[in-house]
């Protein structure tokens, strides 16, 4: 009688997970039909403006009780180029889906969290990707696997196989790429993790003296969620081991311990951005340089005024691209021109506040720093003369710079070593500079020395000027800064 009941019981349970599983891949084929619609709407918007056509199609899908194949392509067509006609390229990925709640491919690596499909994918070989194929000596150059939940969350792994590249005098060597993928599909929170160990590109162009260019240990992280305007906030960050430029004509220059990292954030009406680039050493010629800190951070900015110029300059952006190198900078037309000075008052009407803390430079025998506070405001007119438009513009401004004479003497030193001068020889000299400066800064009143260090600042609100200790009205030190500069030019 209880051989007869848990017979019994297995029977209905296997009913029951083969039902689901049933029931899932329906869900699934809806998942996956729904997440091409979903592309082909934001693919239309990047249609429109950059003017490439693209699509992505169902191929077939085969869904089967405990597992379903699906096949899709992405469809594009490149500009006609140089005389050349416009030409379509596709790209077919296939994927075999394990359906929920406990799908087969997650079990296989220990993953025991209910799911409603999980997905082994790979790109497939067609003309357009070739050569991609053959430049990754026989594996599939782009692999991955990702979960879904009841949820419609989605994590998951995908693999960039090595790649060789050679073409005459110019070659490429790519290490092969990992990455970690999380997205939230009701909030479009994503987090993308991707790795590289190396890449190595060489061979020399007609308009650059570069030779070759090696990049190690390299890490992207973004953490972004999009707001109610389009825009998207959170933190985004590279980081390079190390970056190796090597040229023709000039020495080698080594960038060791590099990071970019950029924070968007949004409270109210107001966003912020922050960011932070250092180069942990400059190396050149084999010798350590200096090291290099910047730190920006912008504070209330008005979100909808900051979305319109952002939209201004990323549409001159992508003509400027599209001028063949016609054009070195973004040009903006009569129209764009008049919606970045509405925009621009609207920004100065939050009164944003800029600051710079620091912009460091690093070397063995000292830092010197710059820092810099900023409040601005909207003033009473953009179309006055510019130094009054300044004036009003300017609410509050605190600036300190602090040169130390050891690291002044370090970065005076490097040009006479590139130069072959002995390094006895070149410290000395550079020494005896930064000494010279400092004294001249101190007699003209532009600096104050203290202890080793060149020390100058500028304090500004309510129309009066301190600076390094004198205080006049803003007017009279804009005219010792354009009598001085009109020196200079002498």
């Amino acid at each position: 009688m209880k051989k007869s009941a848990l017979v019994g019981v297995v029977v209905v349970l296997g009913a029951v997970w083969t039902g689901t599983a049933w029931f899932t891949g329906q869900k699934a084929e809806d998942f996956v039909k729904q997440s091409i619609d979903t592309a082909n709407v934001e693919l239309k918007k990047l249609n429109e403006q950059w003017g490439i056509a693209s699509a992505v199609e169902l191929v077939s899908f085969e869904r089967g009780v405990f597992s379903s194949t699906a096949r899709y392509r992405v469809k594009f067509t490149t500009p006609a180029v140089e005389g050349k006609p416009a030409e379509d390229r596709d790209l077919l990925f296939v994927e075999h889906l394990s359906h929920g709640p406990l799908p087969l491919s997650n079990l296989k690596t220990a993953n025991i969290m209910p799911a409603m499909v999980a997905s082994d994918f790979a790109l497939e070989e067609t003309p357009t990707v070739k050569e991609w194929f053959a430049a990754s000596k026989g594996a599939v150059p782009l692999t991955g696997h990702y979960s879904v939940s009841y949820g419609k969350n989605i994590t998951g792994k995908l693999n960039v196989a090595p790649a060789e590249v050679v073409k005459g005098d110019t070659s490429l060597n790519f290490s092969g790429m990992v990455g970690n993928i999380e997205y939230a599909t009701d909030s479009k929170h994503g987090v993308i993790d991707l790795k590289t160990d190396k890449l190595v590109m060489s061979g020399q162009t007609d308009n650059s003296d570069i030779t070759s260019m090696t990049l190690q240990g390299i890490a992207l992280n973004s953490d972004l969620t999009p707001t109610a305007n389009g825009m998207y906030v959170g933190s985004q960050k590279l980081t390079l081991k190390d970056w190796t430029i090597t040229s023709k004509e000039k020495p080698p220059v080594q960038l060791k311990d590099t990071s970019i990292a950029v924070d968007m954030s949004e409270t109210g009406s107001a966003m912020g951005a922050k960011m932070a680039v250092d180069f942990g050493m400059i190396n050149v010629q084999a010798k350590d340089v200096a090291g290099l800190k910047l730190a920006i951070d912008v504070q209330k900015l008005d979100a909808k005024a900051f979305k319109a110029l952002n939209d201004v300059y990323e549409a001159a952006s992508r003509r400027m691209m599209q001028s063949k190198g016609e054009e070195q900078m973004p040009q903006f037309t009569p129209e764009e021109q008049q919606v970045i000075k509405t925009n621009v008052e609207l920004l100065l009407a939050g009164n944003p506040t800029l600051a710079v803390a620091p912009l460091e430079v690093r070397t063995a025998n000292g830092t010197s720093t710059f820092n810099l506070n900023l409040d601005l405001a909207k003033p009473a007119s953009m179309d006055g003369e510019f130094a009054d438009t300044l004036t009003q513009a300017v609410r509050k401004l605190d600036a300190k710079l602090v040169l130390s004479k050891g690291n002044l003497g370090d970065l005076m030193a490097v040009e006479p070593l590139m130069r072959g001068v002995p390094a006895e020889q070149a410290a000395q000299t550079a020494k005896g500079q930064a000494e010279m400066i400092g004294t001249m800064a101190a007699a003209m009143g532009m600096a104050k020395v203290e202890n080793n260090n060149i020390v100058t600042y500028l304090n500004y609100a309510d129309g009066q000027v301190d600076f390094n200790g004198k205080k006049m009205p803003v007017e009279q030190f804009l005219m010792m800064v354009m009598s001085g500069a009109m020196g200079g030019m002498r």
